[in-house]
């Protein structure tokens, strides 16, 4: 990804796709300003950017025109990186600016904030656990009873959601003051295995890989 800077300012043109998550994590590393022509696209993003910021009690990013010795294509941009102009290159796309994969958690630039919620269905979640281990943030996890969801951690991958058999987890935009969701468990004994295992509801008698067990399986334990 390259992106063109001066001093604090983001020069933008139509060959970039910026989007809000990009240009809050370029604000918190002290963005002020994006310089550019009139677009609907960058003009639309930024809008959005900055009704994000005064949730977060940010001051907004600034939208500046774009002065004619700035406006050099991309292609002219990658020209010049092949021909030598790597001195330039670095000037442009400084190191504070680069960003690694790891480094697009938005939670990790404004703390005390969380950018998600984490719904659950409590009829319909077995406890099995699945989400624990597919959650690459670890959002969730049980201590003495309680399940806790920290909300601050999650950065809306979807895995949690998609892997869950009872649809029961639903992941909602919502900037807030970081929150951590705890829920009461019932510790039980399967009438089946005699595993233990948790749940929401007192009256249930099987542990997940029980209930969703064919009776004619044996059982795994």
């Amino acid at each position: 990804m390259t992106r063109e800077f001066e001093n604090r300012s983001l020069i933008y043109d139509d060959t970039i796709t910026l989007t809000v998550k990009e240009l809050l994590i370029y604000k918190s590393r002290g963005l002020k300003s994006v310089k550019m022509e009139p677009n609907l696209h960058g003009e639309t993003v930024i809008k959005q950017t900055n009704k994000m910021l005064i949730e977060l009690k940010q001051d907004p990013i600034a939208m500046e025109q774009k002065h004619s010795e700035e406006r050099f294509s991309r292609r002219a941009f990658l020209s010049s990186m092949r021909t030598g102009g790597k001195k330039l290159v670095k000037s442009m796309a400084p190191a504070s600016w680069r960003m690694e994969a790891n480094e697009w958690n938005l939670a990790n630039y404004f703390a005390g904030y969380q950018f998600y919620t984490v719904e659950l269905d409590y009829n319909k979640c077995t406890m099995c656990k699945v989400c624990f281990n597919f959650c690459t943030q670890e959002v969730f996890h049980v201590t003495d009873s309680y399940l806790y969801i920290e909300n601050d951690k999650c950065v809306n991958c979807t895995d949690c959601t998609d892997i869950c058999q009872e649809d029961a987890i639903r992941i909602i935009p919502d900037i807030k003051i970081k929150s951590e969701l705890r829920s009461p468990l019932f510790s039980k004994e399967c009438q089946d295995c005699g595993q233990s295992f948790y749940s929401f509801q007192t009256e249930r008698k099987k542990c997940p890989i029980c209930m969703n067990r064919d009776p004619r399986w044996l059982s795994p334990y």
